[in-house]
């Protein structure tokens, strides 16, 4: 009768782990693609792909995962550094701004962290016009979400990371 208790605890116990393995985001993130949401997106998104890219922060080309997505006829991105020190790629990421004639920065929160909106003022089609986008540190990389002209935008694309 033990044999029969010790295998149906061990079947139980073999459907409890592989059920936790295979459902849901994992909440601690182990590489840059985790970052990257592909279903159960925000309305209006559209998952593109993912790709390895270069970021220029601080002058320095970054490799890095990029995620595209397509919101209305905008494509917007979600691009992680991994890099043992994110609070530093983050401040060199900043002094682009230190010219600036404004403040571009505002802290936010999701997700039940921090993380700063940047304003960027480009000039499309002879007009200034505001793009935003988010960043933040999580573990061991840099993540990077936008840019985009409404900030609604930005902050629902960085809150489907999960992270």
């Amino acid at each position: 009768m033990s044999k029969k208790i010790i295998l149906l605890l061990a079947l139980f116990l073999t459907a409890v782990f592989v059920s936790g393995c295979i459902s849901g985001r994992d909440d601690n993130p182990t590489s840059a693609s985790d970052y990257i949401p592909q279903t159960d997106l925000p309305a209006g998104f559209t998952y593109m792909g993912t790709h390895e890219t270069e970021v220029d922060i601080g002058g320095s080309l970054m490799n890095a995962t990029e995620g595209v997505y397509r919101y209305d006829s905008d494509d917007i991105y979600i691009q992680v550094i991994e890099d043992d020190n994110p609070e530093a790629l983050i401040s060199k990421y900043k002094l682009r701004y230190k010219d600036a004639n404004y403040d571009p920065f505002q802290e936010i929160s999701f997700n039940g962290h921090r993380a700063t909106q940047v304003t960027d003022y480009p000039t499309i089609g002879g007009s200034q016009k505001a793009h935003y986008t988010i960043i933040w540190s999580a573990k061991e990389s840099m993540v990077i979400v936008g840019s985009s002209p409404n900030a609604q935008t930005v902050i629902a694309l960085a809150t489907a990371t999960g992270y």
